[in-house]
């Protein structure tokens, strides 16, 4: 016998209201109630029909998971093969939310409003990964149907936005170091012109360290960490520099790989690739599975007439990546 919607708020002992809540608009649901919904489901083998759901809500069914088109640049971190992972983490964030409901995700990358504005009849809702420019926010003017904007975004911009505090992150990053009883820390960064996180960071860093010394370069080119190595080991043979601060493990580890320093050491972004080093770092973790997790909770909520436009911003953590 074909268990149904029904069958399953029987064994859960909730309505049947609540599994569709649950399934299409998980955010309005406690997290226990979700879990028994789960669990009767999966005894019974439950699974919601996209199709039927699509045509219930007389929509496509499917919402799009936007990227943007960011070559020319002459610094994103994202063109990196050594931050896949990181997408990765932002993508299962919104499986979790999405391989539990009625809702299917297809992927874009678009480059102009033009091609933005084409998704408003493939698709019921948006999830933009990363804006980080006012261009890129700008696209969204006359975009009629829900959309939620993550994780780069400036402080003062307005819509419905799930994003990272880098400011805070620097004072974390900051307060590590003083915790650890360092006094004359280094810290290295790079294109903080024209990349708003990166001088975010640093601002965040100099307030806990005001004097601290700062050296700039060519955030993840090849020749960035060779061109000021003779600076760093010059600071490290007369003991100016007690501690080491990065604006991404990137950058950091390529240093430590290259200057073996015993030096506490703190990073950015929860890199898994520590364990290259062999030695214990710390790393600023902005959660980018929850990040998104969050922002597709937040979509589907807009999507049920429960959500108004709104900024969230997901608290970091301080961890030890070895």
């Amino acid at each position: 016998m074909r268990s149904t919607r029904d069958s399953v708020a029987a064994l859960a002992k909730v309505s049947s209201a609540t599994v569709s809540r649950v399934y299409n608009n998980p955010d309005a649901v406690s997290e226990d109630l979700r879990q028994r919904v789960f669990e009767a489901a999966r005894i019974l083998g439950y699974a919601p029909n996209p199709l039927a759901a699509s045509l219930r809500r007389k929509g496509t069914g499917t919402l799009a998971f936007v990227e943007f088109n960011k070559t020319g640049r002459p610094y994103y971190w994202g063109s990196f093969s050594s931050f896949d992972w990181f997408f990765g983490r932002a993508v299962r964030g919104v499986q979790k939310v999405i391989g539990q409901s009625s809702w299917q995700l297809r992927f874009y990358r678009v480059g102009n409003q033009e091609e933005l504005k084409l998704l408003e009849k493939q698709c019921d809702g948006i999830l933009a990964y990363d804006v980080d420019t006012p261009q890129e926010l700008s696209l969204f003017d006359g975009i009629t149907i829900p959309a939620v904007l993550s994780h780069h975004i400036g402080d003062d911009e307005q819509g419905c936005i799930v994003r990272t505090d880098n400011l805070y992150g620097g004072e974390l990053q900051g307060r590590y170091l003083k915790e650890m009883g360092c006094e004359k820390p280094l810290y290295i960064t790079g294109y903080v012109e024209s990349v708003e996180p990166h001088a975010k960071r640093l601002e965040g860093f100099l307030r806990v360290y005001p004097q601290a010394k700062v050296i700039s370069t060519a955030i993840g080119s090849p020749a960035s960490i060779a061109s000021i190595q003779d600076q760093v080991e010059q600071l490290l043979a007369v003991r100016s520099i007690d501690a080491l601060a990065a604006v991404n493990d990137l950058t950091l580890f390529d240093l430590l790989m290259r200057c073996p320093m015993d030096l506490p050491a703190v990073g950015y972004d929860a890199s898994p690739f520590s364990s290259l080093l062999g030695k214990r770092v710390a790393s600023v973790d902005i959660q980018s599975g929850r990040l998104y997790q969050k922002a597709t909770e937040k979509l589907l909520s807009m999507l049920a007439g429960k959500q108004e436009a709104s900024t969230t911003i997901l608290p970091h953590l301080v961890r030890d990546v070895q």
